[in-house]
């Protein structure tokens, strides 16, 4: 019931689709597709409309929203991606994403020059799905032999792996990136990838602990639920997703359109390509499952101090992180610190309250998650690293800017990002090439816009005029609780201890 009330709740809320994904590439250049034979639905480039107004453009993407014809190129840049099978067999719509990744492909090659591509839009608006078909494109298009194509196999299956941890269901999209990524591929001076390296920022770590409304955890959860083996099942003590407190705070389970148990096989598949080896991958998934029975450690007020609710539940946490069982009971109630006095120091023991220790407690998860997350980064950066560098095509993939009914610290970082990035837009687009009208004395007729610099300077500067009269609103509650993760020295100390 709870997940169908969700469901409901998210489409009552629905929003008009948001804009398409904007690609910022390194050249200004435009390639164009040849196709033939394909069905016409109004104009697939709006540089093409007999007349460019508002009105033409409005009418033009209704028609091919009808047609399911959705995504265009539109005047100043290059925007949206086509379905993958159509485009990859060359007939996407002349200067789509893909046609932008063949110019920035060939001007690597021709030029000699290294080329980045930002990809930037509301949440749910196509960004990653955008950043796969670049990388699936230049795949498809690049030639080498076995070593070659095994650095593209795991280019290919880095998105399934990452995904997977680092993307959940949101309230604006099924598929979220709850994560930053720049993702470099490198080339050989014939044009061949032979290399590549991730860069990842801003995982979403307080999605671990806590969600919101009609919101799931990272894919991975459901994905190990539903497609463990039974062996798997009972050395990691598996249960249904709503027996983890991690898990059923928002009675959110299910995902439609999505099968976790096949995703499951692809995550596991995907570390086999990568190179991770079979035990590192059964230790990934003790932790993960780890993480879920810490959740289900509860704690009672006991003389203004915390106590374990139910000490059985330290037992399979325990187990999984290879940790003594007395130790992590001490370790969520107390804490060590050193004090100083008169020139001397001692070591004392800090009993902590019920909040403090649910705090302590979720530090620990979200400190193993992020460390696991980083462990796989490092693994597929392993398999690909390349030991000089030549050329490289960079794919810049964010987080998407979102509004929420609650919006915290997550949003606020992640949608000053994204204004930050617009502004990189407006300077080398919009900007520039009026700019460029002017001094050559073109005759043309302004195009209005808005500039978001005061956005920027609203947050980046202590005195700001002219502050927008609609900005987005944050609601500070929960602004260092959420995001206060730092390990003690105890916990630290602890799983130094692991025997894992």
């Amino acid at each position: 019931m709870g997940t169908q009330r969700c469901q409901e709740d998210a489409g009552a809320r629905r929003m008009p689709p948001p804009p398409f994904p904007c690609a910022v590439p390194g050249s200004k250049e435009r390639f164009h597709w040849q196709s033939h034979n394909v069905k016409q639905s109004g104009v697939d480039d709006m540089v093409l409309l007999a007349k460019i107004s508002e009105d033409a453009i409005v009418e033009n993407l209704k028609k091919r929203f009808m047609d399911d014809f959705i995504f265009v190129s539109s005047p100043g840049h290059r925007d949206g991606i086509q379905d993958g099978h159509r485009a990859l067999s060359g007939l996407s719509p002349a200067g789509t994403g893909l046609g932008l990744t063949d110019n920035m492909y060939r001007n690597m090659l021709i030029d000699g020059e290294n080329q980045c591509v930002i990809i930037s839009g509301e949440s749910g608006a196509g960004k990653t799905v955008a950043a796969k078909y670049i990388m699936g494109y230049i795949s498809k298009v690049s030639g080498g032999g076995e070593k070659v194509q095994h650095v593209k196999d795991i280019i290919l299956q880095s998105n399934p792996l990452l995904e997977a941890f680092g993307n959940a269901k949101t309230v604006r999209n099924n598929n979220s990136s709850r994560f930053g990524k720049y993702f470099e591929i490198q080339f050989s001076r014939g044009g061949e990838p032979d290399g590549g390296k991730i860069s990842n920022f801003l995982l979403e770590k307080s999605r671990v602990v806590s969600q919101n409304e009609c919101e799931r955890n990272f894919h991975i959860y459901y994905q190990l639920l539903a497609g463990a083996s039974q062996e798997q099942r009972q050395n990691l003590g598996i249960m249904s997703p709503d027996y983890y407190f991690y898990l059923n705070q928002t009675d959110t389970y299910q995902v439609e359109g999505t099968d976790d148990r096949s995703d499951f096989h692809e995550t596991m598949n995907a570390m086999q390509v990568i190179g991770i080896r079979g035990e590192d991958q059964q230790l990934v998934l003790q932790i993960v499952a780890g993480i879920l029975h810490l959740g289900n450690i509860g704690f009672r007020e006991e003389g203004n101090y915390a106590r374990v609710e139910n000490p059985d539940s330290l037992a399979f946490p325990a187990y999984l992180l290879g940790v003594d069982q007395e130790r992590l009971n001490e370790k969520v109630t107390s804490r060590k610190m050193d004090s100083k006095w008169g020139g001397r120091s001692e070591s004392i023991t800090v009993t902590l309250n019920v909040e403090q220790a649910a705090y302590t407690r979720d530090a620990l998860a979200k400190g193993l998650y992020a460390r696991v997350f980083d462990f796989l980064v490092e693994a597929i950066n392993r398999a690909m690293q390349k030991p000089y560098e030549e050329y490289s095509v960079g794919v810049l993939d964010i987080y998407g800017f979102e509004i929420f009914q609650k919006n915290g610290f997550e949003q606020f970082c992640i949608n000053f990002v994204n204004e930050k990035l617009q502004q990189i837009f407006i300077e080398l687009t919009l900007k520039a090439e009026q700019e460029e009208y002017v001094q050559e004395g073109i005759k043309w007729t302004q195009i209005q816009y808005f500039n978001n610099k005061v956005v920027c300077d609203l947050i980046e500067n202590k005195l700001v005029s002219g502050v927008p009269e609609a900005f987005v609103s944050y609601d500070v509650n929960g602004f260092c609780e959420r995001n206060r993760d730092v390990l003690f020295t105890d916990l630290i100390e602890l799983m130094q201890s692991s025997e894992q």
